[in-house]
């Protein structure tokens, strides 16, 4: 049986997601970077917490995936095909694709961190018993 102690604790949307983002550091130190990848929650999640630094170019995105830059490449433009993220090129440098996070797809996400707060504050009905 894998025994903790119990911590109770208030939780916001905010705490949430940089818990989120610390977890996916520790699974990569822990366990790493190449075994265990989310590339797209990855990106999805930078481009949620980073929106104050915009425009995000589409190098500069990728970067921030555990996955290859040639497949995250492929991973932003499905995003984009399922309307998650927009993509446009740099008015000022035509070579560049500038990703923005769409609207809904931050509502989105502040629905899916504001989902786990509520599933971290809900007694469990089942205890850690992993015999």
């Amino acid at each position: 049986m894998i025994e903790g102690r119990s911590i109770t604790t208030t939780v916001s949307r905010c705490r949430m997601i940089g818990l989120t983002e610390q977890l996916q550091r520790l699974r990569a130190d822990e366990f790493g970077k190449e075994l265990f990848t989310i590339p797209a929650f990855e990106m999805l999640l930078d481009l949620y917490t980073q929106r104050n630094v915009q425009p995000r170019s589409l190098t500069s995105l990728t970067g921030t995936s555990s996955a290859s830059e040639r497949n995250s490449q492929r991973i932003v433009h499905r995003l984009a095909d399922r309307g998650f993220v927009d993509l446009r090129r740099d008015p000022f440098d035509g070579r560049r694709i500038i990703v923005e996070l769409r609207a809904e797809t931050s509502q989105m996400l502040d629905r899916f961190f504001d989902r786990i707060v509520e599933m971290a504050a809900a007694p469990s009905a089942r205890e850690c018993d992993f015999t």
